[in-house]
């Protein structure tokens, strides 16, 4: 045999070898699967004990990291099979691209952070970690929660738990249920008006291929003491990125921001403020520590004091977090105003605000015209994070289409500082507020709800939102009147609407169709009776929304804007070279 029949025998016997590794590696895979795949033994239905919630909170905790890990053997099977479909096919050649594969990930299970009661600050109002006082007489914090189920399906394993995340404190549906769903109907798990104390977790297994539709809102009411208003927040899914706009630490406002880390690993927080002035520099803005399952309470009047729009840049890195403001206002001995503040959209050249209610001018001149009521005056706030000044455009939405401002609604904000445009002349009435700039930015409205001198008002902070899709869950809170506010800027488009009843059924389905750039506001009464949420859902042109929520008796008001709506799983592609 010559030497170069003898180097062809030898790179074929090569390539069969590796055929053969990869297939039996690929095989190993595969059988693999049915062991994961079996699950633990369904335990036996009836009312659950003690040990069996142990039992089933042990269970998701294993689900979740039986998800992580059968993530990475997917995209290693992908992987494998990419290798020996080029191997047993063709040798190539050195840096030669083989094409990539998808590996489809599922879902992962859905987990929230609730935040706590509202509670006065006490002692030193500066730096980290305040102590917190009781509220008043009347204060009243509830907590409602509902997890839908998908067409023919069980509710999905949920429960409310403890900030640790670790420990039960209701259980929302069973892993077993008593009876099997009907075909293609759907129904909910309900726990309403539930009292709070501390911050809690919602806690939802997927449902099928796709993340739980779920939801939860915290509503505070109180009648009387320093903390006197309306206030709500959405539960809200942990992240390393987020803007949170619309905070203020003058005179007599306290802002207290909430950092939560719901994950079983430590989080490094950094921060980055934006003031009137500027970017805000100081110490103790960066390398912020919450262990896992911690709150970490900070005061923002001892970071950037003085500052009638505060604009906050939340960044994590390690364990994922929530970030959320617990605003109030005290004006003199008079309740100026309570609110927790959610984060806004990523900072981009559009932003959309939907349900800023503004009222009567006639009231709103009547309330500002009293000494440090000035900034009871609704605005449009705008934060501009890059190096270069933005040219700013406020365009309002109302019911008949797009509403005038005085000087057409254009301002300039200096780059890396918060700016402001009123919204006092506009009519009462319920909007969406588009602002455009040509850089990022990010953006809010701010105003309040009174009428008497010398009387209490609330506060309202309406953050920008992401366009809506499918599957948006909109809890209503027991506490106040909802009010649903859809937005499309571009162009005509319909809103199905779906109640949720509390005993879990759903109601009739219903449309809403909005012209293009206009906004339609509907009461959740209108949508059916009894009703503890609102599943929404799009077709057409981009829609914005929110939930507006106001006082039966009283001034309270606040904003709600919708939560994202359900996650399927992803498919991650996978390439090599060699």
């Amino acid at each position: 045999m010559s030497r170069k029949e003898d180097s062809r025998t030898r790179r074929a016997q090569k390539r069969a070898h590796s055929t053969k590794e990869a297939a039996v590696g690929g095989s190993a895979l595969n059988a693999a699967a049915p062991a994961d795949a079996a699950g633990t033994p369904p335990e036996h239905t009836g009312k659950p004990s003690a040990g069996r919630t142990e039992t089933r909170l042990r269970r998701q905790r294993r689900r979740r990291q039986a998800a992580t890990a059968a993530s990475a053997v997917l995209v290693l099977a992908a992987a494998a099979a990419v290798v020996a479909g080029s191997v047993a096919v063709d040798g190539g050649s050195a840096g030669r691209a083989v094409d990539s594969t998808a590996a489809e990930v599922p879902a992962g299970p859905l987990s929230a952070v609730c935040p706590a009661p509202l509670r006065l600050v006490s002692g030193s109002v500066a730096g980290t970690d305040p102590q917190f006082s009781p509220v008043s007489e009347s204060a009243k914090t509830s907590l409602t929660a509902v997890v839908l189920s998908g067409a023919g399906n069980p509710v999905p394993a949920s429960s409310l738990l403890q900030a640790d995340g670790k420990t039960a404190l209701k259980t929302i549906a069973e892993d077993v249920q008593d009876a099997p769903p009907l075909a293609g109907v759907r129904s909910a798990g309900v726990v309403p008006n539930l009292d709070v104390t501390e911050t809690t977790i919602l806690s939802a297994e997927p449902s099928g291929t796709l993340q739980a539709t779920a939801n939860a809102v915290v509503g505070f009411s109180a009648a009387d003491g320093d903390l006197a208003g309306l206030a709500a927040a959405n539960c809200q899914a942990p992240g390393n990125d987020m803007w949170i706009i619309g905070a203020r630490t003058t005179v007599g406002a306290t802002a207290v921001l909430r950092l939560t880390n719901p994950s079983e690993s430590a989080a490094t927080v950094d921060l980055e403020l934006y003031g009137s002035k500027g970017r805000v520099e100081g110490t103790g803005t960066r390398g912020i520590l919450v262990p896992p399952g911690e709150t970490k309470a900070i005061v923002l009047a001892g970071l950037a004091a003085n500052e009638p729009g505060l604009a906050v840049r939340v960044r994590s890195s390690g364990g994922p977090v929530t970030a959320m403001v617990q605003q109030s206002i005290l004006r003199g001995l008079t309740p100026g105003g309570v609110e927790l503040i959610q984060p806004a959209a990523a900072a981009s050249p559009q932003q959309i605000i939907s349900g800023v209610r503004i009222q009567a001018p006639a009231a709103t001149k009547t309330i500002t015209g009293q000494r440090g009521y000035e900034s009871a005056a609704p605005v449009v706030q705008v934060a501009v994070p890059g190096s270069t000044n933005a040219v700013v455009a406020v365009r309002v939405l109302g019911d008949d289409g797009a509403v005038d401002l005085p000087g057409g609604g254009v301002f300039t904000v200096p780059a890396g500082a918060v700016g402001q445009l009123p919204l006092d002349s506009l009519p009462e009435g319920t909007y969406a507020v588009e602002v455009t700039a040509d850089v990022s930015v990010t953006a809010g409205t701010v105003s309040s709800r009174g009428s008497k001198e010398n009387a209490p008002v609330d506060l309202a902070v309406a953050p920008s939102g992401e366009r809506l899709g499918n599957e948006h869950l909109a809890v209503l809170s027991p506490e106040a009147v909802s009010i649903l506010s859809f937005s499309a800027p571009a162009g005509p488009a319909e809103v199905r609407l779906t109640g949720v009843k509390q005993d879990g059924s759903l109601s009739e389905e219903q449309i809403l169709t909005i012209t293009s750039g206009s906004t339609v506001n509907i009461a959740a009464s209108k949508i059916g009776t009894g009703l503890v949420a609102v599943l929404v859902s799009t077709t057409g042109e981009p829609v914005y929304g929110a939930q507006v929520l106001t006082s039966a008796t009283g001034t309270g008001v606040s904003v709600l804007p919708l939560p994202k709506g359900n996650i399927g799983g992803t498919s991650v592609p996978v390439a090599l070279g060699y």
